[in-house]
């Protein structure tokens, strides 16, 4: 956390975006102003300590675990139009990675754990965008029932 905090106080990201409970409790505890938590109070699948959802606006999605629902990207493009904003997940929050590098600004920072390894930082700017882009497009799709 020190050296992110460094990284934030150097770059000045245009957002702060971080997605697991670990990363997002952590990152709040050390001052940085993260504008987006996506959790689901779990952590390696066990019951993880919940940060603080007082005076957050809160999107409650569903996401099976290997999926993107449409209905968690819906909120994530919500989201990243306002501050301070949870996005409370019904499964895993895993993959969600990804639609938040696409719908980040250039400048913004996306942050997650790397299980048994760390903290990844990923600084959005296009080429990384199209990077996510081309991992999303290589996912199986399913036609749903749902309107």
């Amino acid at each position: 956390m020190p050296e992110l905090v460094m990284l934030v106080r150097r770059h000045h990201p245009s957002r702060i975006t971080a997605i697991g409970d670990v990363v997002s409790r952590e990152a709040l505890k050390a001052g940085i102003p993260v504008n987006l938590s996506i959790i689901d109070q779990k952590t390696m699948r066990k019951p993880a300590a919940t940060i603080s959802l007082k005076d957050r606006k809160i999107y409650y999605v569903r996401n099976p675990a290997g999926v993107i629902t449409l209905e968690s990207w819906d909120a994530i493009k919500k989201a990243m139009k306002e501050r301070d904003t949870v996005i409370l997940v019904d499964g895993e929050e895993d993959l969600l990675a990804l639609p938040c590098i696409e719908e980040s600004p250039d400048g913004a920072i996306v942050l997650y754990g790397q299980p048994n390894e760390g903290l990844v930082a990923i600084d959005i700017e296009p080429e990384v965008r199209r990077e996510a882009s081309l991992i999303i497009r290589r996912m199986t799709r399913e036609e749903t029932d749902e309107v």
